[in-house]
């Protein structure tokens, strides 16, 4: 937990994030489902970042919270964005303690880019508990979080028109395989499995879900009408065909229990 804090504490880090701006195709989708509803809505956006979100959700929620567990990420959004959007609040926060919000205080929660996935899998629990209890009943809940099912394959490459970007990518790929032997002989048996993916010159230690496991750990933390949304496409995927899903993440879009 600490390298991966460290990594993203990093100024090169931050300034990374800085540069993103548009919303991913299953965010899109997501968005639009619930864009008629955001005018009364109270929104936590967690793991902000630089602002990526906080773009498009911000001017069209009625009351917009966005945090993040570190410091440098919360200054560069308030930088861009305190001045334009007035009503939203930017805070440091840890999604394992959102002790500084009430029970039952927002309408609709983010944690969108895989943030959870950088907290030990003993700890997602504590997170989907803390959502569950700062959501009203019925509530929505909507995060991303890695497909261990997109290692199952070997890493498929898109043709490129940049060969010294291929190149690049299939050596950082034999790196990630070397570095993370004993934990891919685990990973068609694994639930989730934890790996050095390479990301961020491999300052990242990060959790990978089967999707039937996490369904079942939101049922179990109190969730309700679980949806998976794909990363190449934005569509939705039916329970069916979600075991067969390679997409390197998946979206989650669900709501807390009445």
């Amino acid at each position: 937990m600490d390298i991966n804090k460290e990594t993203y504490s990093s100024k090169k880090v931050i300034s990374y994030y800085e540069k993103y701006e548009s919303l991913q195709k299953p965010e899109q989708q997501i968005f639009s489902l619930l864009k008629n509803k955001f005018s009364e809505m109270k929104m936590l956006d967690i793991g902000i970042g630089a602002g990526r979100t906080t773009a498009h959700f911000a001017p069209c929620v009625k009351e917009y919270v966005g945090v993040d567990y570190v410091a440098g990420m919360v200054e560069a959004s308030k930088n861009k964005f305190e001045n334009k959007f007035p009503q939203s609040v930017f805070q440091v926060a840890d999604a394992r303690k959102l002790n500084q919000f009430n029970e039952h205080e927002f309408d609709f929660v983010l944690f969108s880019f895989n943030g959870i996935d950088y907290i030990p899998t003993d700890e997602r629990f504590l997170v989907f508990q803390q959502i569950n209890r700062v959501l009203k009943h019925g509530g929505y809940f909507c995060f991303s979080s890695h497909n261990i099912q997109s290692l199952e394959k070997s890493a498929k490459f898109k043709l490129r028109l940049n060969l010294f970007a291929l190149f690049k990518q299939l050596i950082v790929w034999q790196k990630v395989k070397k570095i993370n032997k004993q934990k891919f002989t685990e990973i068609k048996t694994s639930e989730f499995v934890s790996i050095n993916d390479g990301a961020h010159n491999f300052g990242l230690q990060t959790y990978y879900f089967r999707p039937s496991a996490q369904q079942k750990i939101l049922y179990e933390t109190g969730f309700k009408n679980i949806r998976f949304f794909s990363l190449d496409t934005g569509l939705e995927i039916d329970n069916e065909s979600i075991s067969k899903s390679t997409d390197r993440w998946i979206y989650y879009l669900c709501q807390k229990n009445q």
